[in-house]
């Protein structure tokens, strides 16, 4: 992998924990790219050949964060996905991709760094 900073796909609906987490991870380091839903976020990553993150909130409008996630392995079978929610759904687990972590909200800034740290390691 090139030097530089990750550029992390960062998929929420709620905009005040979007912002909050764009602030947070661009400060921890990471080029942070936004989107609301997973039309907008599977636009960026066939647009943008540099995301090596995908972080999405599980509850989106449309198209959910696992649909997501399954949509953009399509398009980069190899991408690390990081799943979030404050509402899981416990009779969805097996949808999810296998391997990949999942923070519960609320979670801090520190935490979702570390852990899409661990996950590129």
């Amino acid at each position: 992998m090139e030097a530089g900073p990750l550029t992390l796909l960062l998929v929420e609906d709620d905009a005040l924990v979007r912002m909050t987490l764009v602030e947070g991870l661009t400060d921890a380091g990471y080029t942070v790219l936004e989107a609301e839903d997973a039309e907008a976020a599977l636009g960026l990553l066939a647009r943008r050949p540099d995301i090596d993150v995908l972080m999405t909130d599980i509850n989106l409008p449309g198209a959910d964060g696992f649909d997501l996630s399954h949509a953009a392995r399509q398009l980069r079978p190899h991408l690390p996905v990081v799943y979030a929610s404050g509402r899981f759904r416990a009779a969805e687990p097996g949808r999810g991709l296998p391997g990949a972590p999942f923070l519960a909200k609320p979670f801090t800034v520190a935490r979702a760094a570390e852990t899409i740290g661990a996950l590129l390691r």
